[in-house]
This record gives C-alpha cells, sequence and structure tokens, in this order.
C-alpha cells in the first residue's frame, strides 16, 4: 500500500508551490510544482490551491488519500494564524476552506529543518554539514547549521536569531529601489562598482563571534527588519550605473562572500566534516558559491538548485515521510536519494489532456505544420544568430533554467546580449547571460577546481578563450555562471555538439524561457503563448519544431492560443477550489470572505501598534524597579514621550544604563536586570546564544521574539492607527488572480 507525504508552506509565500512524494514497497517518487506555472503570475503569493491538485492529479489521487500534510510556521506552530504580525488575505481565506482533516496536518521542526532535508538528501553524501542561510526562517532563524548522516541522524549544530545577511541583502536590494525577490538583480549590478573609490559602505560589515554574525548596527531583526540609515535612491533606471549605487551594490556583495565565507568554515570546523551542503535563499548567490566551493577547508561541496522557499514543500514532503514512521536513513538508498536529486519534473507533459485537441484545432485552422527536430538543423540556426526556444521534458525545479525551458542563442556574437534583450528578454544591460558549455570543455573556458556546474550555481572565472570565442557570456568582472552539460541533458547536449562540430566552440547563450517578469513556461500551451509574445525565431516542442517565418499570421494565432490558455488557467483554479474546498457557489462567500479580512487587518494593526504599547506600560509598571533597566537611545525615548507627564517617572523606571542594540553589549547586561533592547533579544531569547549573556536566567527581556519592534512618537499620533475600509480591502487583494484585472467580486462571481 502507497504512503503519500504532502508538503506546502503554512503561510503565504514569495514562491508558493507543492510537493508530493510517493512511497510504496521502499521506493519514492516525487512530484512537484510552483504555483506559479499554474497561474502564471511570478512572486504571486497566492495559496498553492492549484499546485495541490496538480500533485494529487499526477498520482490520480484525491486528498483523502495523502497520509499527511507537512507544514512550516512563522512564530507558532498552529494551523491557522502563524504569525500575529501579517495580513491574513484571500490566501489565508482559501486555506481555512481546505478538505484536509486536522489530524492530518503535522508541523516540520522548522522551516530551515526543511531547507536542510533538501540540501542533504539529494547530495548523496554519506554525511555532511548543512548550512542554511535566508532572509527569515521560524522564529526569526537566518540561519542554521547542521550535521546530517545517511542513517538519518540529523543534528542542530547551531542556530541564529536576529538581523542576518540574508535580511541585509534583501534591505539594500529594495534600497536601489529593486523588488523584494529581485536580489539576482543587485548580485549583478555588483561588479561594476569593484573599481570605485570615491565611495566605501563599511557599516555594512557584520561582526563575527563564531557563528553569530550581527548587523545590528545597520539593520533591525525581523519581524520589523529596516535599515538603521537612509541611503540615497536611484532616480531612474540608468542612475544605478553611477558610482554611488554600484559601489553600494559592490560592498553589499562583497560582504556577503565575506559572512558566507567565515559560516561555511565555522560549519566544518564545528562538525568536523569536510562535506558541505547548502540551502536557503542565500544559497542562491552563484559568485559567493564560487568562493565557497574553493576554500581550502571544503572537500565537497552541493547547493540544492531550489535553494529558495521554492524548494521548501519537497523537504516539508520529506519530513512528512519521517512524520509517519519510516525511517529516513533506510529509505533514502542510493537510487532513492538520486530520484529527489534530478531538478527536473518527472512530468514530461504536464496539463496536456487539458488543452491538446483545441491547440490541434487552432494550428489546423492556422495552417501550422511543424518539422521534425534536427539538433543540427538548430545548431546552424543558432551559429546565424537566431534565438532558440526549446520546451523539452519536465519543467527545471528552482528559479534556473538548465535547458529543458530555455532560451539558446549563439554566445560567440558580441552584440547576443543586446539582441536578446531587445528581442525577447527587455532585461536591464547590467544582468548577464548564462553559457552552456560541454563538460568535457569546461577547462577550456572556464577556471574552477571542478569542472561539474550542472545547475547553474556558480559563478567561475572566464579564461581567455572564452572572453575571445564566446564574449556575450562574460560578465562585466570576466565571470560566468556557467551550467556544464553532458548527455543527460538530453537535447541541448546534442545541439551544442552540432554547433560545436559546426563552429568548433562548445558554449551557447542559455536564459529562461519566459519574458520578463512571467514564470518559466510550464505546459506547451504556455511555451507557444511566450514565444509568440517574444521575438524567438524558433520553437521546439520536444521532437517538433516551428519557424517563425513559417506563421502567415501571427497576431490572430497569438490572439487564439492566448484565449485558449486563459480558459484553462480560469477552469483549472475553479476545478481546484471546488474539489480541494468548501468554497461555495454562493455570494455568502463574498460577505464572509469581505468579513474575515476586514476583522484580519484589524487584528494585524492591533498587534503592530496598540499592543506593544499596553505590554510596554505592563512591563514598567510590574517590574521590580529596584532592578537596573538597560536600553538604547531609541527606546529611551520612547518611555519618555510615554511617562513624561508622570510625577513618578522616576520611581517606575529606576536605574536606566543606555548601551547599543547589538549582541556586543550582551556582556554588559549585569545580572538581575531587565533590559528593554529589540535585537538583543533575539539573542537571549536563542537557546545557541542565550550562554553567552551574564546569569541569563536573572535577566528579563521586553521583547519576546515574535513581537514587533516599538515605534517611536506613534503613541500620539491617531492618524498612524490602520482605519479598515472596504475600498481598501478591495485595493489590496485586487488582482489575486492571474487575470490582472479582476477584483475579489470577480473572485466569486466566476463561480455562479
Amino acid at each position: 500500500m502507497a504512503n503519500y507525504s504532502l508538503g506546502i508552506m503554512n503561510y503565504c509565500s514569495h514562491d508558493p508551490g507543492c510537493a508530493l512524494i510517493k512511497e510504496e514497497n521502499g521506493e519514492i517518487d516525487l512530484i512537484f510544482a510552483e504555483e506559479g506555472f499554474l497561474s502564471r503570475r511570478k512572486k504571486s503569493y497566492h495559496f498553492p490551491i492549484r499546485s495541490m491538485k496538480y500533485c494529487l492529479d499526477f498520482f490520480g489521487i484525491s486528498i483523502e488519500d495523502i497520509n499527511v500534510v507537512m507544514v512550516d510556521y512563522m512564530d507558532h506552530k498552529r494551523v491557522y494564524r502563524t504569525s500575529n504580525n501579517y495580513r491574513l488575505l484571500i490566501g489565508d481565506f482559501i486555506r481555512s476552506k481546505l478538505k484536509i482533516p486536522s489530524h492530518k496536518i503535522k508541523f516540520a521542526e522548522s522551516h530551515h529543518y526543511a531547507h536542510a532535508l533538501t540540501a542533504f538528501w539529494p547530495s548523496g553524501f554519506d554525511e555532511s554539514a548543512v548550512m542554511v542561510v535566508d532572509g527569515l526562517g521560524s522564529k526569526q532563524q537566518t540561519h542554521s547549521i547542521f550535521h546530517m548522516r545517511k542513517d538519518g541522524e540529523c543534528k542542530k549544530i547551531f542556530e541564529q536569531k536576529g538581523a542576518g545577511i540574508g535580511a541585509l541583502y534583501t534591505s539594500i536590494t529594495k534600497a536601489l529601489n529593486f523588488e523584494s525577490g529581485e536580489e539576482g538583480k543587485t548580485m549583478g549590478l555588483a561588479p561594476y562598482g569593484r573599481n570605485i573609490k570615491d565611495y566605501s559602505f563599511d557599516e555594512l560589515k557584520g561582526q563575527y563571534e563564531g557563528l553569530n554574525t550581527d548587523y545590528s548596527h545597520i539593520l533591525d531583526r525581523s519581524p520589523s527588519f529596516f535599515l538603521k540609515k537612509d541611503y540615497r535612491k536611484p532616480k531612474s533606471k540608468d542612475d544605478l550605473y553611477s558610482p554611488y549605487f554600484v559601489k553600494l551594490a559592490y560592498d553589499l556583495q562583497t560582504e556577503t562572500e565575506r559572512c558566507l565565507m567565515h559560516l561555511a568554515k565555522k560549519s566544518i570546523e564545528k562538525t568536523g566534516s569536510k562535506n558541505l551542503c547548502f540551502a536557503g535563499g542565500v544559497a542562491l548567490n552563484c559568485v559567493a558559491n564560487n568562493k565557497i566551493q574553493h576554500l581550502d577547508e571544503v572537500e565537497n561541496f552541493w547547493v540544492q538548485p531550489a535553494s529558495g522557499d521554492t524548494g521548501i514543500p519537497i523537504g516539508l514532503a520529506i519530513a512528512g515521510l519521517k512524520e509517519i514512521g519510516l525511517n529516513l536513513g533506510t529509505l533514502f538508498t542510493a537510487d532513492n536519494r538520486k530520484k529527489i536529486s534530478i531538478p527536473y519534473s518527472q512530468d514530461p507533459k504536464p496539463l496536456e489532456n487539458l488543452y491538446q485537441k483545441e491547440l490541434n484545432d487552432i494550428f489546423s485552422k492556422h495552417g501550422i505544420v511543424l518539422s521534425e527536430f534536427n539538433a543540427s538543423y538548430i545548431a546552424k540556426r543558432i551559429s546565424s544568430e537566431k534565438i532558440i526556444s526549446i520546451f523539452s521534458k519536465g519543467i527545471e525545479l528552482g528559479p534556473r533554467a538548465l535547458g529543458h525551458r530555455s532560451f539558446l542563442a549563439d554566445a560567440s556574437s558580441k552584440d547576443m546580449k543586446e539582441i536578446m534583450n531587445s528581442k525577447i528578454k527587455h532585461r536591464e544591460a547590467y544582468r548577464p547571460f548564462a553559457p552552456m558549455v560541454l563538460k568535457k570543455d569546461f577547462n577550456k573556458y572556464f577556471e574552477s577546481i571542478t569542472n561539474n556546474h550542472p545547475y547553474m550555481l556558480q559563478a567561475p572565472k572566464c579564461k581567455e578563450k572564452a572572453k575571445k570565442e564566446v564574449p556575450s557570456i562574460c560578465h562585466v568582472d570576466d565571470t560566468a555562471r556557467v551550467q556544464t552539460v553532458d548527455k543527460n541533458n538530453g537535447k541541448v547536449h546534442e545541439i551544442i555538439n552540432e554547433y560545436k562540430n559546426l563552429t568548433n566552440k562548445s558554449v551557447i547563450i542559455n536564459t529562461s524561457f519566459n519574458d520578463n517578469n512571467e514564470p518559466i513556461v510550464f505546459t506547451k500551451l504556455d511555451a507557444i503563448c511566450s514565444f509568440l509574445r517574444c521575438n524567438a525565431d524558433t520553437l521546439i516542442l520536444e521532437e517538433k519544431v516551428l519557424d517563425r517565418e513559417n506563421i502567415t499570421d501571427i497576431e490572430q494565432l497569438r490572439s487564439d492560443v492566448l484565449k485558449l490558455q486563459e480558459h484553462i488557467l480560469t477552469e483549472y483554479f475553479k476545478e481546484s477550489l471546488s474539489s480541494l474546498t468548501h468554497i461555495t457557489k454562493s455570494k455568502k462567500e463574498y460577505h464572509d470572505l469581505n468579513n474575515f479580512i476586514k476583522f484580519n487587518l484589524s487584528l494585524t494593526s492591533y498587534h503592530k501598534t496598540e499592543r506593544m504599547y499596553l505590554k510596554l506600560i505592563d512591563f514598567i509598571f510590574n517590574r521590580d524597579s529596584t532592578r537596573k533597566l538597560f536600553t538604547d537611545q531609541y527606546h529611551l525615548k520612547i518611555l519618555h514621550e510615554i511617562f513624561e507627564e508622570n510625577a513618578y517617572k522616576e520611581l517606575f523606571l529606576g536605574k536606566v544604563v543606555l548601551v547599543e542594540d547589538r549582541f556586543s553589549s550582551r556582556n554588559l547586561i549585569e545580572e538581575d536586570s531587565d533590559f528593554i533592547l529589540f535585537n538583543l533579544s533575539a539573542y537571549f531569547l536563542n537557546v545557541y546564544s542565550r550562554k553567552e549573556f551574564v546569569k541569563p536566567n536573572s535577566i528579563n527581556s521586553f521583547y519576546e521574539i515574535s513581537d514587533k519592534k516599538l515605534v517611536s512618537n506613534h503613541y500620539y499620533k491617531e492618524n498612524d492607527l490602520i482605519e479598515v475600509k472596504t475600498s481598501a480591502i478591495e485595493q489590496i487583494l485586487k488582482s489575486y488572480e492571474h487575470n490582472r484585472d479582476s477584483d475579489i467580486e470577480e473572485f466569486f462571481n466566476r463561480f455562479e
């Protein structure tokens, strides 16, 4: 009898998705999908209802057949409202209506534990140090270190809660006018600042003590992480190239590399392992990864391709197997570990049964005849500076296109980067395009201690041969985010071999098959729609090929296939809701949702404002005022605002001692005292750093780990309080769906 473990994140994520693992007689199979694949919305914060249906349909089962639904958590291990600090919106409403018995929902140890499982088990190592670094995990995690073994033993060595490098990278990314989730743009911009001498941002450097890396001097920790310094804002996209901004990006990237190399060396030291696995959103920093790879302390290094939150559902599904009583050490044989290490979906034709007949009719209407795939023909097209889009086998897991959903182009053309940006990608000029190279020829073009770079997760240096023969893939700092290709990569291996026979070069450009700000194409229908929207010259659909010049009426064909795509997306979402939730075809649902949003906005407002002030008043009035009170200038100002009219202020506050709000101040906090320090509280409340304090059991912290930071001057500003209005609700919820023009009412009207 088969066992099924389903993994989803337990709160709205910027990269929502679902993973489902089937175990039967010791064999496992994995299916996975990002919600954006099916909604066609990037960074959507949707609840993964579509991807849940997709995973269930792949195995031909219903939600009742699932043994366990494994979730992570933010602040609290609870099915609902896992954090009080975030608004509950439509996705959470859908979550509240799921047809999943509560006894089947289980909680993973933490968000970082799920990341660690995705890093170790696919690595193939017998044992390894496992490093997880991201912006935010459960209970304000910033990085965690594990030691894992193939017998299933997992020991957490260290965990930091506080201001971390991931949050700093995101904060500076926003300061550069990029969006959260666009940290890759910052990484691409950084090398342009390598020779700038006019500016220096030394404040970005963290203070390291063992595995603690503290950025409290420049950044407040989550859930209120904000920069403590105001940086200039670029006035335009072109302004980003000015010395100030490129140096800001460069100094941030330099500090990130310094921090990650420090953590890598300390992880090796603390675990005694020469192997290192890496996951978490920061593990997508390919420049830093390459420097870790070359550390003397690291013998073997493996990075999870889906290292960001896209990989979390896979880790949760793995944790679910353990929850239902399976021994991971026994279950994950070499063959099973290999299965979950393949960074491609095992579904070569996703949703094809839903649209293939109608698509055939559209092609017949337009007289579209597909030719047979021929690698030699494609190689000739590439060498003639034609842009090829390829749809082949299963989609890549994670953000990097690896030849199954890619645009391919000639890397020897100096102008190809500009050509691709103008014709298809519309990206910023400072963002480099990545190369594919035959693995056997890697050392001819690039410098690295290994020629094994299959997942585009490192940026080795380009040799002179690369700079001369394939200049369009060399970034301004002479690095390239390279992917090595062998026969296991299928069609792209055939194509590059033919291209080499034709040109005597083994490198071509590879970038993800999508327009800017669109998810990578998922279905064959998505591929056709994207191909027709952009100006690529040739489309490969598995064994078939379509050239743009053979289409007589592109505008009408595009209109027809886009209409079919929209219909499929709408119907699939409708079926997902009807089969997996208790949402009814009733207008009452609209009113229920409206009330749901109103209530939760009010509750969130309370937790962000009034609650913290009421808590502060209780803390001051109820404490023993003979004990010293340690705080900083920021919080002292707030205390004076609250108590300035009170003649007994000194009686309540007692002896106040001012210190800086950072990890290094822990030695100044005396025994039998209280403190009101936001960043330091994270270290005090963490078992791994609490022991660094003097007699911590005699000390009281005002802040709990999940508390928002008190806002100065907020107490008297009534206008700052959030007023909940229906119009505001509709504005917040507008465009939840893949149809960017739909609103909250349409969300339910479509089910009439």
